[in-house]
């Protein structure tokens, strides 16, 4: 079974019909360490299912400093969120797109598009509330994402992160763990030390 019918298999039970009518519509995609899966400014045209390789979304604010929004992998540790390459704000509305998602390593995924997702939730149900589950989904995992940046400090965001990810931190290089946090890499070395202390 496609690795991407497989993981949606976990959250609603499709028939065979639907299984071919997804698996018809879903193609292999590889790119290589250093480009953009999707670019700022453009619109997000496919779900990007990570079956190997290591990847990350991020922005750019208005002073140009590079903040990490996600981590994208597929592992053990892997949560619903890290398994997509998507900015599903820009997927769904079909704008430009706030993110560039870029590739830490070769990565190998499997993509559906915005118009080939259309055709099959059209005629059926079940598939219908695949698209549905993944919106929800993805919309309280943004919504917890911004909350806890724009609630939280520093410190709180990394006690954070040891508790619900501590595996980030051997899996992703040190500036990308601080971008992803909002510090300074320099900031989290004095995190960590001060947390590390007895």
């Amino acid at each position: 079974m496609n690795q991407f019918v497989k993981f949606i298999s976990q959250f609603i039970s499709l028939s065979n019909e639907d299984t071919i009518a997804l698996e018809n519509v879903l193609s292999n995609k590889s790119y290589k360490a250093g480009d953009k899966i999707v670019q700022q400014g453009n619109i997000c045209n496919s779900i990007l299912f990570t079956v190997s390789g290591k990847a990350r979304s991020y922005f750019v604010n208005h002073e140009g400093q590079e903040f990490t929004w996600n981590f994208h992998f597929n592992d053990a540790d892997s949560k619903f969120e890290n398994y997509f390459l998507v900015d599903y704000h820009s997927f769904l509305r079909q704008t430009p797109s706030h993110l560039t998602i870029e590739a830490l390593e070769d990565i190998e995924a499997i993509t559906l598009s915005y118009t080939n997702i259309q055709k099959i939730v059209s005629k059926s149900i079940n598939l219908e509330k695949v698209a549905s589950i993944m919106s929800a989904t993805a919309y309280q995992n943004v919504h917890k994402r911004a909350f806890t940046l724009l609630t939280s400090n520093a410190k709180e965001r990394y006690l954070q992160l040891l508790k619900d990810e501590p595996y980030l931190l051997n899996k992703f290089q040190h500036y990308l763990i601080a971008s992803y946090l909002g510090v300074a890499p320099q900031s989290l070395s004095r995190l960590r030390k001060e947390i590390s202390k007895p």
